[in-house]
């Protein structure tokens, strides 16, 4: 069975700073290291975003970016000439622009609910990125200014689930053991809803406080349980084991080994994403470090530290705990030559905020 392919938007929408204190996820910068820093970098990479889009693709519609305000899924509805792979690649480009930004400026929130949606975003619009790449992401258990969910957990396992479901689909040993047509049908929708099983349990049992709403579950729904016939899966996942026969209890491919079915259903979380306190008071990584983004090297310089900043825990913005960190100054660069923006063919894992996901 071919690859999952998907056509992506971040989680948030996709439109220019509107607000001075706001850059991206964080709603409030001055919860960050070097809040001028941050809003002057996150500026640069929406207007480097601008300019992408109106100066790549499909020669460009200025006055359609305008109309949309930014948002990537305005333009591929009401401006479909410019290409949604287009659309991606230039806000795969603005993401890690934006990781660089926290990286540099808000050092002291990079285990944040709002950075680990930035870097989702990452995962959602570049092709084939390998997420061990991401700095800070997931964050570690317990982390001090972590989130209350770990997005990065829930993610991880996901593509790894996407990916588990092509090796399934194309495992010639269970095929040629198979003669009849129907025998291989039933195996293909046997694998397609193991997958779907696995990726609830990824999405409930990783963090099972949290509404599934929060995680992408809605989305998943929409995009690829229901097309795919969900609710007929009990059957399946009864004769079918999909932890030792398909292969989605192995590490790589998940470590699922609670596989629920459409009538049983774990309970839902109820809690709102929200960030748990604490403060970094030094930069994980040291004041200096690079990351590498394909055969891109991102060379970091984290802010110093002069200036008092208040860092407080957040529901999406709302202080929940206090603390305090020290920070001003910052300085983000890039090595390597230029990047050209080459719409891809968008192919490969889904993940989790996704809004068309298809087997095709």
């Amino acid at each position: 069975m071919p690859a999952i392919s998907r056509v992506v938007v971040p989680w948030a929408a996709l439109s220019s700073l509107a607000v001075a204190t706001a850059a991206g996820y964080f709603n409030d910068t001055s919860v960050c290291a070097d809040s001028k820093g941050m809003e002057k970098c996150f500026a640069k990479a929406e207007k480097s975003y601008a300019n992408c889009i109106t100066g790549n693709c499909s020669g460009g519609s200025k006055s359609c970016y305008d109309s949309c305000n930014g948002d990537a899924l305005c333009m591929a509805t009401k401006c479909p000439n410019l290409g949604v792979d287009c659309i991606n690649a230039c806000g795969c480009v603005r993401a890690t622009d934006q990781i660089d930004c926290t990286a540099s400026s808000c050092w002291n929130q990079v285990y944040s609910c709002e950075y680990q949606q930035t870097a989702q975003d990452v995962l959602n619009l570049c092709l084939n990125f390998d997420m061990d790449q991401i700095p800070f992401w997931p964050a570690p258990a317990e982390a001090a200014g972590g989130c209350s969910c770990n997005i990065g957990d829930v993610a991880r396992k996901e593509v790894q689930i996407s990916a588990q479901l092509t090796e399934c689909s194309n495992n010639k040993t269970n095929l040629n053991k198979m003669t009849e047509v129907g025998d291989m049908t039933n195996y293909a929708q046997a694998c397609i809803c193991c997958a779907e099983s696995a990726i609830i349990s990824a999405i409930w049992n990783v963090c099972p406080n949290t509404k599934p709403s929060e995680i992408g579950a809605d989305y998943w729904y929409d995009a690829f349980l229901r097309p795919h016939h969900w609710d007929e899966c009990g059957p399946y996942l009864e004769k079918y084991d999909c932890g030792s026969d398909l292969g989605f209890a192995a590490e790589s491919a998940g470590d699922t080994h609670t596989f629920p079915k459409p009538n049983n259903l774990p309970k839902n979380g109820t809690e709102t994403l929200f960030n748990t306190g604490g403060v970094l008071s030094t930069p994980v990584s040291g004041a200096t470090f690079t990351w590498t983004d394909g055969l891109l090297l991102h060379a970091i310089t984290a802010a110093s530290t002069n200036n008092v900043v208040s860092v407080t825990g957040t529901v999406i913005g709302v202080q929940v705990a206090s603390a305090t960190a020290t920070a001003t100054g910052t300085s983000a660069t890039k090595a390597g030559g230029a990047i050209v923006y080459s719409p891809p063919t968008w192919a490969g894992a889904g993940m989790a905020g996704i809004l068309a996901l298809v087997i095709v």
